[in-house]
């Protein structure tokens, strides 16, 4: 019988495991964020091709994200994170010997079955099963969190190892090699120090197993589909500010080094600040939803903001401010995404398919607005006014942060009436 302090020791651990996990399984397949010219270099892939290959990873993972919430509730989430680390590796180590264009393309086909199919849910649904609802914030701020600082360290890892190389093809094989190593590291932890499901949730499972009918009552709540409404629009408000760094040098100067250290602190320092103050204060308040109503009035004010401030030199300390509080809004959104889980009463052997759902919502997006907001940029590069591209995606942030606070307040009228229905059936815990 372990105490309460192996308890917890155990859950914190594990939530570290799927941490290190989770920052290290998507390094892969996005090795363009990081190293295109390299890439191009040691693939022989044109720009387009390498877009071509994201867009093939972007529609296996659309397809995937369903199917694996339901994977993820038939079976342990230990064996598919393990699974799911040394597939992606395997995978990784036939993209070192670089082959040709095809079969880059089934390589990051693999890539997204082993990162959302067999991963993604079975990562979310291992973090849930961790606590109760009062502890869902805290657990979610952790994940994300985490997953940022360990993203931050192999990240910078992955430079010093390139950097060993004497061209930049043979760096683009280390950074390949480096990662790949890493998620037989991480499945091996995972094999350690994950524990198993208990005997007890085996022998419910075999009393009441899972069949379609329970998917499909998790598909028809409207809560969750609400959930994955507000994954959307914070999600969706990313992708829009990625253009952001661009603005702040063509509209107020600032050199490619600022602009640099800039995109580092959005991407990995407000990500992992913003998760873990969001965890603890939506824990606190009693409501990850209400937290998210109140971020994205943060988010409305600080898009509008990007739009008033005048561009210069002079109002270069202004715009920064905005750019770090816009982004905490951001970030502290993302950490909650499947925090909610809990909160809209979906019952703990659903939370893989809840958080399925909730991810082919909110990671819609990726097939086609990347696209759509490149293409508003660029429309008016080198017109008469080429900032007003970069002005149309703060007003989209703006518009995409009220749905989303009009999207949390329905969710909570929702949720309430339907907290009262089941206090009064006595089927809250579930």
């Amino acid at each position: 019988m372990q105490t309460e302090k192996q308890k917890n020791v155990r859950k914190w651990m594990t939530v570290i495991i799927v941490a290190i996990a989770g920052g290290l399984i998507t390094k892969l397949p996005y090795l363009r964020e990081t190293y295109m010219e390299p890439l191009q270099q040691a693939t022989g892939a044109t720009k387009t091709q390498l877009g071509l290959i994201m867009s093939a990873y972007g529609i296996v993972n659309f397809i995937c994200y369903f199917p694996g919430g339901i994977l993820a509730d038939k079976f342990s989430s230990k064996k598919l994170i393990i699974i799911s680390c040394v597939g992606t590796a395997l995978a990784g180590f036939w993209y070192w010997t670089m082959p040709g264009f095809i079969w880059l393309v089934v390589i990051h086909a693999i890539f997204a079955i082993t990162t959302v199919f067999t991963f993604w849910a079975a990562m979310v649904k291992s973090v849930n099963q961790l606590g109760g609802p009062e502890e869902q914030g805290r657990l979610f701020g952790a994940l994300e969190g985490g997953r940022g600082l360990i993203g931050t360290v192999v990240a910078f890892g992955s430079v010093a190892v390139f950097g060993m190389a004497v061209d930049d093809i043979g760096g683009m094989k280390n950074a390949i090699l480096y990662y790949s190593i890493f998620l037989i590291i991480a499945a091996i932890l995972a094999a350690v120090f994950m524990e198993n499901d208990t005997p007890q949730k085996s022998a419910e499972s075999q009393k009441n197993p899972l069949n379609m009918k329970d998917f499909m009552e998790v598909a028809k709540m409207p809560r969750v589909w609400l959930c994955g409404a507000l994954g959307i629009c914070n999600y969706s408000a990313l992708i829009f500010h990625g253009y952001v760094t661009a603005y702040l040098s063509e509209a107020f100067g600032l050199s490619a080094t600022v602009v640099a250290n800039l995109s580092v602190i959005r991407t990995y320092f407000m990500m992992m600040v913003g998760a873990f103050v969001a965890g603890l204060i939506s824990d606190k308040i009693g409501s990850r939803i209400k937290f998210i109503q109140y971020a994205f009035i943060g988010m409305a004010v600080f898009a509008t903001a990007y739009v008033a401030i005048p561009a210069g030199k002079g109002a270069v300390p202004i715009i920064v401010a905005n750019f770090v509080c816009y982004g905490l809004c951001l970030y502290s959104i993302k950490a909650l995404y499947f925090s909610t889980i809990d909160e809209v009463l979906v019952p703990k052997k659903l939370a893989g398919t809840a958080s399925g759902i909730i991810s082919l919502v909110t990671y819609a997006p990726e097939i086609f607005l990347y696209t759509v907001s490149g293409n508003m940029v660029d429309r008016y590069a080198g017109t008469a006014t080429p900032l007003q591209g970069y002005i149309n995606c703060f007003i989209a942030m703006a518009v995409l942060s009220v749905i989303g606070f009009i999207s949390a307040f329905v969710l909570l009228k929702l949720n309430k009436k339907a907290i009262v229905e089941a206090q009064a059936a006595g089927m809250v815990g579930i």
